[in-house]
């Protein structure tokens, strides 16, 4: 396991920036479901960055943005889904 809090720090600046930038402006950033896993890159990014600085904050926030991001992700694929079929 990595001991050094400077390499979890940028690991994690460089998940969400790449998350990010994939979701904004990535290929296939119109579909849903690439849209929702580049997301869920700059979570992980994101823990790993409250990682360096105390594990249980890290713990909490992943486990916020997952019960958080997931339904309305879920809920934005199906929009898009049920729009495609009519």
């Amino acid at each position: 396991m990595v001991s050094d809090p400077e390499a979890l720090l940028y690991a994690g600046a460089f998940m969400v920036l790449a998350g990010t930038a994939g979701a904004a402006i990535g290929p296939a950033r119109s579909d849903p479901v690439v849209k929702a896993l580049n997301l869920d890159v700059a979570a992980v990014g994101i823990c790993l960055i409250f990682l360096a600085f105390n594990h249980l904050l890290a713990l909490l926030t992943y486990i916020a943005v997952g019960a958080f991001a997931t339904p309305i992700l879920m809920r934005a694929i199906l929009r898009v889904e049920a729009g495609e079929r009519e």
